[in-house]
């Protein structure tokens, strides 16, 4: 039975993709590379790790230099977008009928944790979540060790929790720690067909909260 949501931030509730892609072109620019990145090719070239990603759309080695200006200029660019960002559709109507149906809700992102909790406060989010864990060391860790931590911490059993997220590293995190997932396709910088070759996708956030409310009515009775 699942009984608690953990929600990505980035491409799931907050609809990003399109600041990410621009942060990215400024990225490349900044060290020489013309424009021309749209979301088409950000999704037919995205990869991890990152500095593999830009390689390929910079199409040589980028240098340890290189690299540190394009990530202080995605930063500078993405956060000077940011605050103007929109929740993705649906995103307060999904949060408040988990709640109703009495679901437990949380946040794992990978983005920075106090950048996580800052974008969450001038959005008035923090009250619908039991915790909110964005990336406290910035070590390297992926998503699955920050999804076992925050589970533990939590006390949660992993089989009863679906997380709802938007990326291959979502559905990887959670079948390492044993739990499921839903991948919403809208916002993601995949596209939907790789993200559903992995996990169940769906469109658009309405329809990953109808697939979390199933699972949960699904549940099988105890008698």
């Amino acid at each position: 039975m699942v009984d608690h949501v953990v929600w990505d931030w980035n491409g799931t509730l907050l609809a990003d993709v399109h600041a990410v892609v621009d942060a990215s072109a400024a990225g490349l620019a900044a060290v020489g590379v013309p424009g021309g990145l749209d979301l088409a090719r950000y999704r037919s070239t995205f990869r991890r790790p990152l500095r593999d990603f830009y390689t390929a759309l910079v199409g040589r080695e980028v240098g340890d230099e290189e690299w540190a200006r394009m990530n202080a200029v995605f930063g500078e660019h993405y956060r000077g977008l940011e605050p103007g960002l929109a929740l993705a559709d649906g995103a307060l109507d999904a949060l408040e009928r988990f709640a109703g149906a009495g679901l437990g809700q949380s946040v794992v992102s990978m983005l920075g944790h106090d950048e996580l909790h800052a974008t969450l406060g001038r959005r008035g989010l923090h009250d619908w979540f039991v915790r909110v864990d964005g990336d406290h060391h910035r070590d390297g860790r992926g998503k699955e060790a920050a999804l076992a931590a925050h589970l533990d911490v939590l006390g949660l059993d992993p089989a009863r929790v679906v997380l709802v997220g938007d990326t291959l590293d979502d559905a990887a995190a959670t079948a390492a720690v044993g739990s499921t997932c839903v991948l919403v396709a809208e916002h993601s910088t995949h596209h939907a067909e790789d993200l559903g070759a992995v996990a169940p996708a769906v469109p658009t956030l309405p329809e990953a909260v109808e697939h979390v409310l199933a699972l949960r009515r699904s549940a099988p009775s105890s008698s």
